[in-house]
């Protein structure tokens, strides 16, 4: 009997995602609101750099997350539903936290459920920053519906569809997120072997770099409908990723960025709780006042590497305190004792 081995490139790419989710929002959230004046400069810049990350920190994050469930997309519909059972009711259980933790904390930028009909609407199309968690519910869902269809034709649709959200006039941004994504998840889940192909190609690095940053650059500055450009830019960003994800795979930073990419689950959904409490103490950071442009150019590293350390402090005293349901589906919702979701972190054996 042969065991596959677990690859490492995908875990490297969502571990650096991760990392990129985590300094989007310390910027957004916390660093444009602290600086001073006369260090706008550095504030734009960090602001420019997290908004050209964009068009590849989720989709290359959910162009892995489709790979990974390549192969539970062709199980039978029992174990689907369980799959889609556990993924929902982490959403749902998180839904339910954030809502108390922006209800004590009024003030940091986020989408709020303020009410029932929010709550439902929610639970509906996601718009906080939990999308992540219903996408991955949904996009299974309809990667296994459309699994007999042509994949290409399949994702060339799911890729109108991106480019064309604009002009939904959507007002909630991770709403209109829902629907552009859903390519970059069929893609992995439907055309694995495409994915393999780009990460076995060793692609030469500087040319992908050079189109990214043209392509990004695009899409930051161009008036041009954002989920065009910014899905050309992606499909420029995506090789890219995963080419740097495998050039770097075996070296003591690609181990770490794996070791964080099978983790990705409790930093996701407790940064932001981690972040409030931060944005609560900015002069024990040792801010303050005295503000430099030195310390305005590095704080959005050295606090989002302070959020992920202490996600992963709050998630070993949680599951500790006996909360660990809140990041693993209980067999009664699975119906499968000892099951070990959560759907962003399964298997790393794709279909072959």
């Amino acid at each position: 009997m042969s065991t596959r081995t677990r690859l490492v490139w995908p875990d490297v790419a969502k571990g650096a995602c991760i990392l990129l989710v985590v300094l989007h929002h310390v910027v957004l959230k916390d660093f444009q609101f602290l600086l001073p004046p006369p260090l706008q400069l550095e504030g734009t810049f960090w602001h420019d750099v997290t908004y050209a990350l964009k068009p590849v920190r989720m989709p290359l994050f959910f162009v892995v997350s489709g790979f990974f469930a390549a192969g539970a997309v062709a199980r039978p519909w029992p174990d689907a539903v369980r799959r889609l059972r556990g993924g929902y009711y982490l959403y749902v259980v998180w839904l339910l936290v954030m809502a108390a933790v922006y209800t004590l904390e009024p003030d940091i930028p986020a989408n709020r459920v303020t009410s029932p009909a929010d709550f439902v609407g929610e639970l509906l199309w996601a718009a906080s920053s939990l999308w992540f968690l219903y996408a991955l519910v949904a996009y299974y869902l309809v990667a296994r519906l459309v699994r007999g269809l042509n994949p290409v034709a399949v994702v060339l649709a799911a890729a109108v569809l991106s480019m064309s959200v604009f002009a939904f006039s959507i007002e909630e941004n991770n709403r209109a997120a829902v629907l552009s994504h859903l390519v970059y998840y069929l893609a992995g889940a439907l055309l694995p072997q495409v994915v393999r192909w780009v990460a076995g190609r060793r692609l030469p690095l500087g040319p992908l770099a050079v189109g990214y940053v043209v392509t990004a650059l695009l899409a930051l500055y161009s008036p041009l409908p954002w989920t065009v450009t910014a899905f050309v830019a992606s499909v420029a960003g995506i090789p890219m990723g995963i080419t740097l994800a495998v050039a770097i795979g075996r070296s003591d930073l690609g181990r770490a960025l794996a070791w964080l990419g099978q983790r990705t689950m409790r930093v996701y959904v407790l940064h932001l709780i981690v972040l409030v409490v931060i944005v609560q103490v900015p002069h024990g950071l040792g801010v303050g006042h005295s503000w430099s442009p030195w310390l305005a150019l590095a704080y959005p590293l050295g606090v989002s590497a302070v959020v992920v350390a202490g996600c992963f402090a709050a998630h070993a005293t949680l599951v500790r305190l006996g909360a660990g349901f809140l990041f693993e589906p209980p067999a009664w919702v699975t119906g499968q004792p000892g099951t070990k979701v959560p759907i962003s972190e399964r298997s790393g054996t794709p279909a072959a």
